[in-house]
């Protein structure tokens, strides 16, 4: 997005265009988008007090935002300085950033050149939620008084982002990287994990991120876009990890650190698991076994930790209700602190599917995992953990 200029002004009626933000007036905000060059922040939103005009080098005339009644008047200043060469001639806008109680005065060239004076906004697109989350987004960081789909989430978020990181300048920039979320196949090295950008951390959110903001042109803010009521924190392939050939030897002589890390932590039966699929359709009937006492419970919510990992924002819409918040790492702890009861449903939930679920809860969330076949064959081609939040 480029910054804005003189010339600017005089296209598209952009100087009057510029007044109505300063004034208030027609619905428009008084909310300007920077980029500057030097200053801390570089980045952010503006909100000015006063509109200072100076020729050759003195300051002439300057009004403030709630002197509305003397649009005309500035409109002839800005159309007079516009024909004005040179820098002792300019335009100032002077305010204070959001987030920040420090003065600063700005010049024309200090500000983006957003869709209301013909700029392009920034961002690529991908599925629906995000798509429309993101224009929400960006319509505040444009300042543009325009109503989208989800404007009252956008700005709640914003507000929890302001009121927890306190970032000079606020929010100045969202882009979204959905289409580059890293994926995030399970691990093993001292114990079972989920990758995050093929490195073994629970500090996941550059990796989860759908949207990444950027908040005083500095600090990145990662935002994790969920739709609907069950959603998922793994979803790993483990073709490799169990081979046909294992099932059909009922797993005899098997020695995958992975899988054999599953079974242990969850006190899967190889043998009976094995079963599940090798009897399918040959009036195989499973049963519901309670491990509680017999599974890994440190284990299981150390896994669930690198699932969750910390060090981004929730932003979830489920039907008209709408939840954001930080999920840090206490929070992420929280979240995996298992709470009831650990069970194993072989053949899924009417014993006789092709597939394992595993449930478990924490005071959080319930979670579920399962090993299937996402693609319709017989051997599970997926690991996953499903959850729904409490």
């Amino acid at each position: 997005m480029a910054n804005l200029d003189k010339k600017d002004l005089g296209k598209r009626s952009n100087d009057e265009i510029f007044l109505e933000k300063f004034f208030e007036k027609n619905h428009r905000m008084n909310l300007f988008n920077v980029k500057r060059k030097s200053g801390k922040p570089k980045e952010g939103i503006f909100v000015p007090s006063y509109l200072v005009f100076k020729v050759d080098g003195d300051e002439v005339v300057s009004y403030l935002s709630d002197q509305s009644n003397d649009f005309q008047e500035a409109l002839a200043r800005i159309q007079e300085n516009m024909e004005l060469t040179g820098p002792r001639n300019q335009i100032l806008l002077v305010g204070k950033f959001q987030n920040d109680n420090t003065v600063a005065t700005l010049g024309l060239g200090d500000l983006q050149k957003t869709s209301e004076f013909g700029g392009q906004g920034g961002g690529n697109r991908g599925n629906a939620y995000e798509d429309e989350f993101l224009k929400s987004l960006q319509c505040e960081i444009e300042c543009i008084c325009e109503h989208t789909k989800y404007e009252d989430q956008a700005k709640e978020l914003i507000a929890l982002i302001n009121k927890n990181q306190k970032i000079k300048g606020g929010i100045s920039e969202a882009i979204k990287v959905g289409g580059a979320n890293k994926p995030r196949p399970l691990n093993y090295s001292g114990g079972l994990y989920v990758t995050a950008g093929g490195k073994k951390t629970k500090d996941i959110g550059s990796t989860v991120s759908d949207i990444t903001a950027t908040f005083g042109g500095a600090k990145q803010i990662y935002l994790s876009c969920k739709f609907g009521n069950t959603l998922t924190f793994i979803n790993s392939g483990v073709k490799t990890v169990f081979t046909d050939k294992d099932y059909k030897n009922s797993f005899k002589g098997y020695k995958n650190n992975i899988g054999s890390a599953l079974f242990e932590m969850f006190n899967i039966d190889k043998i009976e698991y094995a079963r599940i699929f090798n009897q399918y359709g040959k009036g195989y009937k499973g049963k519901i076994v309670d491990v509680t006492q017999k599974c890994q419970t440190t284990k299981i919510e150390d896994l669930l930790q690198y699932a969750i990992g910390h060090n981004y924002y929730m932003v979830h819409q489920s039907g008209p209700k709408f939840t954001t918040f930080e999920m840090t790492e206490q929070l992420m702890k929280t979240s995996s602190k298992l709470t009831g009861k650990v069970k194993l449903h072989y053949g899924g939930a009417r014993g006789s599917g092709k597939r394992l679920d595993i449930h478990c809860e924490s005071s959080k969330y319930k979670f579920m995992f399962n090993l299937r076949n996402k693609q319709g064959g017989l051997y599970p081609s997926h690991i996953m953990c499903d959850y729904k939040k409490k």
